[in-house]
């Protein structure tokens, strides 16, 4: 199994930290539109109808298409799409906010239009909010520690990026029994049909897995040899201390889908291939809405 992708953020200054990060998540929402702007040849025609629809990158990223191995269809059904989303918070003199991406697997053959797209909606969100704000955003890829690289606009992105891999994470990855995770947007996990009020590491845990498993399937070069039945039992002995998390709605949104579980808390009691698996994971987020920034989080070593 491998999966490979790439994460790039552009980075914003600002003087109004709260307006910012209002105008940001809202443009979350329009990054599909944006990325249909860059690369679209036929703006005028439906996309059903389009005649150039068969090589279009839109309809390559967008379309969701069912796999043709069915046993990848019956354990994964529908995918989800090949990229994730975020919005992080910075500091220092004044306040930055970075807009991010994650772009995964075959997604990785159109970066040159979702680095454009992703500029593009940054400078929307931008647009909303006061002139002051901000200076011009400035661009970066990540490597695995997460150190920026400036990606310079005189060179091409696929030649500027750093190419993570799924394997290398989960292979080289130092286990450990405990870690704390902060969850930094809204992390919005169903249970019995309706948003989780209360944060349970079990179904946090299960959630990532399927997630996890199913990019990989799709999107990379296959399953992840894992045992999965034995892990999801595993995941019920983890304890959680400090508790901190929170079911919240963000003070700037009133939509409600933007109201998740936000805070910190220290996990223990992870099994050898918990931590690596959910270091893979929070790179693509988790639970609903997590292409479009919903459940951005981080992990630490306790």
């Amino acid at each position: 199994m491998d999966l490979d992708f790439v994460r790039i953020e552009c980075e914003c200054i600002t003087e109004t930290p709260v307006q910012l990060a209002s105008a940001l998540y809202d443009a979350l929402r329009y990054f599909g539109t944006h990325f249909r702007d860059v690369c679209c040849t036929q703006p005028d025609e439906a996309c059903t109808s389009c005649a150039n629809s068969e090589g279009c990158p839109y309809r390559s990223v967008f379309a969701q298409e069912l796999s043709p191995d069915p046993e990848i269809v019956r354990l994964h059904q529908k995918p989800a799409l090949p990229f994730s989303l975020y919005v992080q918070a910075g500091s220092g003199a004044a306040v930055s906010h970075c807009m991010g991406m994650v772009v995964i697997g075959r997604a990785l053959n159109h970066l040159g239009m979702f680095h454009a797209a992703l500029l593009k909606t940054v400078h929307a969100a931008l647009s909303t909010n006061e002139p002051r704000a901000c200076c011009h955003p400035q661009v970066f890829c990540l490597d695995y520690s997460g150190s920026r690289h400036e990606i310079s606009s005189s060179t091409p992105v696929s030649e500027s990026v750093i190419l993570l891999s799924g394997s290398d994470i989960l292979r080289n990855t130092v286990p450990s029994d405990s870690a704390r995770l902060l969850i930094s947007s809204p992390l919005r996990l169903l249970t019995n049909g309706f948003n989780a009020h209360h944060f349970d590491f079990a179904t946090f845990f299960r959630s990532q897995l399927r997630r996890c498993s199913s990019l990989c399937a799709y999107y990379g070069t296959g399953e992840i040899e894992l045992d999965y039945a034995g892990l999801s039992e595993q995941s019920d002995s983890v304890a959680v201390f400090n508790d901190k998390i929170t079911y919240t709605h963000l003070p700037w949104s009133r939509r409600v889908n933007k109201s998740g579980l936000l805070g910190s808390a220290e996990c223990i009691g992870l099994t050898e291939q918990m931590f690596p698996l959910l270091l893979l994971g929070s790179y693509f987020n988790a639970g609903k809405g997590a292409t479009f920034g919903s459940g951005f989080h981080t992990l630490e070593v306790l």
